[in-house]
């Protein structure tokens, strides 16, 4: 009988464990906002991922009441009031550590009979917290679909969870919560509450892992701090435009926000200070075997093709331009000098609440000089991390915005070579490794 156990157990768990089936199926559908072509961005008719036309499956997870009024307030931004209005679906997961309390036992007790332990449906007669009562007024308010769960776990499976609800939901974007919050209101002091390195690991995992778009926000009271209703709505947005993937779904993510009438959309295209009478410099991002992932900017490995994608960025402005028209502001600045001084300045100015950036796995030339900068949070990609870093007296809210692709998940540190010279030493070192 135990021989007969030990060799039926595993064959038998494999063939019925559902989970495992649906890693698999994540890796078939890719959902983000731009269009399925990637050569002809979406219109406001184009399919939001593989949802109807007017239809955005959002999953917003957060950590408690402290993220609550943000993501309310993002969500009133990206939906906005267009005839016919835009259908939105609202997914929210409270994340919630796994620990030996009798409360965290009892919740994820609390199973589904749909396999998922963690989701824990809110019964009647059960008393109303405060996180509830928010997502249910906002709901009834802002005629928006919203379903509220929580997320029971460990935080190195965390991200599973996640993963797994967005891949059941279909949805189209993730948004998390940064794992460092301010304290002392909108734009105000330097109080920041960390909330350490285990919930910064779970986001970079999610990014990782996650089947759709995903956007990092970085809340510095964006909205004022308070939930407010559609008709409240009144504040800037900058969209810093480098080139990518990634920034192409940011302008994408702009184009919805500018149907908003309480919201002045600008998006700021930087374009190299070298004209076509100075010599381009070419810049390459090799591998490095000798740099930790955890302290450098990673990149994606894949090989792209340099052309395609400037081509790819110059009809994606094109479009959005002519789609949006007078909807929205659109300025070039020439780089001359200091790029993250640039971008920084914008953040300082107090003239936006909110500043999206791409991640930048794919970068352009600009961008990619910039890793060999020291990096606080690589996973925010180096516009994104200065923005986001305490120093540089940022006032403004940053959504950092990863587009969903399968061949750009690898990513690794990288060396920097440009004219065939090494940035910062470390190409060298690699290229004398066996």
């Amino acid at each position: 009988m135990a021989l007969v156990t030990t060799f039926i157990t595993t064959p038998t768990v494999m063939a019925i464990y559902k989970p495992a089936r649906a890693a698999g199926r994540r890796r078939l559908h890719h959902r983000k906002l731009q269009g399925p072509d990637p050569s002809a961005p979406s219109s406001p008719s184009a399919s939001a991922g593989a949802g109807a036309a007017m239809e955005l499956r959002v999953l917003a997870c957060i950590h408690g009441g402290q993220d609550v009024p943000a993501v309310i307030n993002l969500i009133e931004t990206i939906r906005g009031h267009t005839q016919p209005r835009r259908l939105v679906k609202l997914y929210i997961l409270r994340m919630v550590e796994l620990t030996e309390r009798t409360s965290s036992i009892l919740m994820a007790r609390a199973a589904r009979r749909n396999g998922l332990p963690f989701l824990r449906p809110r019964r009647a007669g059960e008393p109303h917290d405060q996180v509830d009562v928010a997502f249910d007024t906002y709901a009834q308010l802002g005629h928006v679909h919203v379903r509220a769960m929580t997320a029971v776990s460990a935080l190195h499976t965390m991200h599973d969870d996640v993963a797994a609800v967005a891949e059941d939901k279909r949805v189209s974007l993730v948004v998390l919560p940064f794992h460092k919050r301010q304290t002392g209101g909108h734009g105000g002091g330097d109080d920041v509450e960390n909330l350490g390195p285990e919930w910064r690991a779970v986001n970079r995992r999610i990014l990782r892992e996650a089947p759709c778009s995903v956007a990092v926000l970085v809340d510095r009271g964006f909205g004022g701090g308070e939930q407010v209703s559609s008709e409240q709505v009144a504040h800037g947005v900058c969209v810093v435009f480098f080139g990518g993937p990634d920034d192409r779904e940011a302008l994408e993510l702009a184009g919805r926000m500018a149907e908003h009438p309480g919201v002045q959309v600008t998006v700021v295209r930087f374009v190299d200070g070298k004209d076509g009478s100075e010599e381009q410099s070419e810049v390459t991002l090799r591998p490095s075997h000798t740099k930790n992932a955890d302290r450098s900017y990673t990149f994606s490995t894949a090989v792209v093709d340099a052309a395609k994608e400037k081509e790819l960025d110059e009809a994606a402005v094109a479009e959005f331009r002519q789609r949006m028209g007078t909807l929205v502001q659109f300025e070039e600045r020439v780089v001359v000098g200091n790029v993250i001084e640039e971008v920084v300045s914008i953040g300082k100015s107090r003239e936006y609440g909110l500043v999206v950036v791409g991640k930048g796995r794919l970068p352009s030339p600009m961008v990619a000089q910039l890793a060999v900068r020291p990096a606080e949070h690589p996973e925010l990609g180096p516009i994104g991390d200065a923005l986001a870093s305490s120093g540089h007296g940022v006032t403004s809210s940053v959504l950092v915005v990863q587009q969903h692709d399968m061949s750009n998940a690898d990513e690794v540190p990288v060396s920097v070579v440009v004219d065939g010279r090494a940035q910062d030493g470390e190409f060298a070192k690699d290229m004398a490794e066996p």
